[in-house]
């Protein structure tokens, strides 16, 4: 069997499909698994050892000239990309992402057999290009669960497996994000006090992005733990494969721990704690403040109620939590 993932961006959004290509792995070793993301993104999917092969995603190109409202994408840059697809034969396509780009992405290859959710919860009329459809009305749902409830639908033996890790010492502390999702971050300073009074008994390093760089001063200021400024998402592996614990925003780096089965705290603010936190068959707790901001426009930033989701959460909540995986 040849499968192709679907998962176009975001990297957490991408790490959370590992658990469902490792089950695949472990079940079916001889499949052939493809992946197709955008460009930015493949770096990401090379994490993962049970890809097989990952196809760069091109992006739509918005059409000027509609001339009376028949032109209105241009799906030229998707030939090469075609061509690329269809030498591999797969034999089923899997949209994980379930948006108009990705849902046509597949009959555009001429995949026999396409894969997505019901109308509720995709969007922009993708399932008019899946030949099955997995019926998934609610919308809390965790998205690695949900990657798992969707691959049922045609394959029901594929079911999460556990992985076995060695712990080490060390508590990792993620404390950033991207800039496009800075209203996921926890207060800074509540990051270093959480490290203050964990390092009286481990050691404690705080891993940073290029992006993250804007608070290093404050770490460095307020504590005396090391700092380190990850580039590659190499070496952001190798700090969470180290770690006893790891504690973090609602960021790619939380997703990456609960797929390494790795303890991991999540301190998670206007997003969902059900979609985004640590799923049933991860280690570790996710954090947050009942009653959700609900930012009209989080990803420029803007939120109406100061920041209170995560403002509500203290540090001795964090520490509750810690107390029970270390």
């Amino acid at each position: 069997m040849r499968i192709l993932l679907c998962q176009l961006r975001n990297h957490g959004d991408i790490i959370r499909s590992f658990p469902l290509i490792d089950a695949i792995k472990e079940i079916h070793p001889d499949w052939y698994i493809g992946f197709t993301c955008f460009q930015e993104m493949v770096d990401t999917c090379r994490l993962s050892k049970n890809i097989d092969v990952v196809i760069e995603h091109p992006r739509f190109s918005p059409v000027t000239d509609i001339q009376g409202g028949t032109r209105i994408l241009d799906c030229s840059i998707f030939q090469d990309c075609v061509k690329t697809v269809k030498r591999e034969y797969f034999d089923v396509y899997v949209d994980l992402h379930g948006v108009f780009q990705s849902a046509m992405f597949g009959a555009m290859c001429n995949i026999k057999t396409r894969l997505g959710r019901s109308i509720e919860t995709s969007k922009d009329g993708a399932t008019l290009f899946y030949t099955d459809v997995c019926s998934i009305t609610e919308k809390e749902i965790n998205r690695m669960e949900r990657h798992f409830i969707v691959f049922n639908k045609l394959f029901p033996e594929v079911r999460p497996i556990k992985k076995k890790n060695v712990l080490k010492d060390k508590v990792v502390i993620f404390s950033g994000s991207s800039k496009m999702g800075i209203l996921k971050r926890w207060n800074t300073e509540r990051y270093v006090e959480v490290a203050n009074r964990l390092g009286n008994k481990y050691e404690v390093v705080f891993v940073l992005g290029l992006e993250e760089q804007d608070i290093k001063d404050l770490i460095e200021r307020n504590s005396k733990h090391t700092i380190k400024i990850t580039t590659t998402w190499i070496q952001v592996e190798q700090e969470i494969e180290n770690a006893k614990l790891v504690i973090g925003n609602d960021a790619a780096y939380i997703h990456l721990a609960v797929w390494k089965n790795i303890p991991a705290i999540e301190i998670c603010g206007p997003l969902s704690p059900v979609i985004n936190g640590i799923w049933k068959y991860g280690i570790g707790e996710t954090i947050f403040y009942d009653e959700r901001c609900k930012c009209p426009d989080i990803w420029n930033g803007i939120c109406n109620k100061s920041h209170e989701c995560m403002e509500q959460i203290s540090v001795d909540m964090v520490m509750n939590a810690t107390e029970k995986y270390l």
